[in-house]
């Protein structure tokens, strides 16, 4: 008797709530009401009628009631109800003044016609491109250029060049252009793509806020603050012409016993290789004048050492002296034997940060990078081995002021002028001069009878050509 009495009492101790919650001044339905057990996380919400149903409840029991714009309520239950209605009433926010007392952007920038692109982290990390830089070519008014497979040079407002010498592109802050060419290698000496946090290009001239250096443009990076972005992270891509990208990311930080941030560090290596495409583009360059048949030779655009360097190897001004000897030129050395289409890049990164007290912010900052790539500029270039450091010291109030301190080296490495590379070569074996002066005298002597008239008419030319054997007429040139 007495376990079944105790069964009794505890079941009839357990039960249901169910019921309504309307709005207090016009007795409408509230749906998606709050409505959770005092003190705990057990509940339920009101469905788009405003019904609620509670089950498994032991009474007595307080439940709450609270939604966005309505005051927070209670009400006690000691037994289960028919079908309780509910009534919230609205609640005012009230919203503290808030006073602007200060602006990162002065009244003058806010007056100066700059426009400004950006890609945020998460439109780097979703960028359909094989890096962000490359994708930085979809934003509005910038135009990307490719030198080479290692080498992505940014343009703004048209003005197209493999050497954007009038372009300032700044990491952090800190002008991040090669002290040997006089202008920023892409993202070859530059950030990887794991640290980026923000990129901001201002499209035009921009002087008057950055410098001379800034008449084309401002390409602003932004990296990451350990701080904020801690943890490990890593990517590995592949791609054609043995493409192959690795890059891992560390960061971490400690906060002091008032759980403050107090120390921070981060660690950034990047790799990459690759075997960059061939220049195999044999024709004449624009300008030659000749067709890609000439017998004579012609400045091809992608051979060197047959320019033309001297003058003497001109004679269509002198056709009856010299018949049928119009333009040529020696042979050259096609650039796929001058140069070691291998294209690698290492980066490191290293940056520290301190807080001296809560708001003064102490920062050292390390790059590194190195590679080897071809670049294009007045002349083609093969960068070999060239090697880029930078040490930054930053002391500075963020959001506030700043100190900032930075000193850039540079070594060359193995780097040279391909095409000056090639003349040099020619002119090893004879100088061109001396060789257009041969080459003109033997044709005099073997070779201007047999033509007997001007150059110009192709028929004639053509005739007296295909009288001598194709040994006699071109043995001259071949072999030179």
């Amino acid at each position: 008797m007495l376990l079944s009495l105790v069964f009794s009492l505890d079941c009839s101790g357990q039960s249901e709530l169910k019921g309504v919650v309307k709005d207090d001044s016009n007795g409408e339905a509230v749906p998606f009401v709050n409505v959770l057990i005092d003190g705990t996380l057990t509940g339920t919400t009101t469905d788009f009628d405003g019904e609620f149903l509670l089950a498994n409840i032991t009474f007595p029991v307080t439940l709450e009631y609270s939604f966005v714009g309505y005051e927070t309520v209670k009400f006690t239950y000691t037994s289960t109800q028919k079908k309780l209605v509910v009534k919230l009433k609205s609640s005012a926010i009230n919203i503290d003044q808030a006073d602007v007392v200060g602006d990162r952007i002065s009244d003058k920038q806010k007056q100066q016609p700059l426009t400004v692109e950006s890609m945020d982290v998460r439109a780097i990390k979703e960028a359909p491109s094989g890096n962000f830089y490359e994708g930085l070519g979809n934003l509005k008014g910038v135009d990307l250029t490719s030198a080479s497979l290692g080498f992505k040079v940014i343009n703004t407002r048209g003005f197209n060049s493999t050497s954007p010498v009038r372009s300032l592109q700044l990491i952090n802050g800190v002008d991040n252009q090669s002290p040997g060419l006089n202008f920023s290698l892409g993202n070859f000496l530059g950030a990887s793509d794991l640290d980026v946090k923000r990129v901001d290009i201002i499209a035009g001239a921009s002087s008057a806020f950055y410098g001379p250096g800034a008449f084309n443009g401002v390409i602003n990076m932004e990296t990451k603050d350990p701080f904020l972005f801690p943890g490990l992270s890593a990517s590995f891509k592949v791609g054609e012409r043995q493409l192959g990208e690795i890059a891992v990311r560390w960061a971490d930080f400690f906060t002091n016993d008032q759980g403050q941030n107090k120390f921070g560090y981060k660690i950034n290596l990047f790799g990459m290789k690759a075997n960059d495409w061939e220049a195999t583009n044999y024709k004449p360059i624009d300008g030659a004048g000749v067709a890609v048949d000439y017998p004579f030779g012609f400045d091809a655009v992608n051979i060197y050492g047959d320019e033309a360097v001297a003058s003497n190897n001109d004679f269509t001004d002198q056709p009856f002296n010299f018949k049928g000897l119009g333009v040529f030129a020696r042979n050259g050395y096609q650039e796929k034997d001058l140069v070691d289409y291998d294209t690698d890049n290492f980066k490191f990164n290293t940056g520290l940060y301190y807080y001296l007290n809560k708001n003064l912010l102490a920062t050292y900052n390390f790059n590194y990078s190195t590679g080897s790539t071809v670049y294009q500029g007045d002349n083609r270039y093969r960068l070999d081995g060239i090697k880029f450091y930078q040490n930054q010291l930053e002391l500075s109030n963020p959001g506030k002021w700043f100190v900032r301190g930075y000193a850039t080296h540079e070594d060359a490495g193995d780097t040279y002028d391909i095409v000056t590379t090639a003349i040099k070569m020619q002119e090893s074996s004879g100088a061109t001069k001396e060789w257009n002066t041969l080459f003109a005298d033997r044709w005099l002597a073997n070779y201007a009878d047999l033509v007997g008239a001007n150059p110009i008419e192709d028929d004639i030319f053509a005739q007296a050509l295909a009288a001598s054997t194709s040994d006699e007429s071109l043995a001259l040139y071949s072999s030179l």
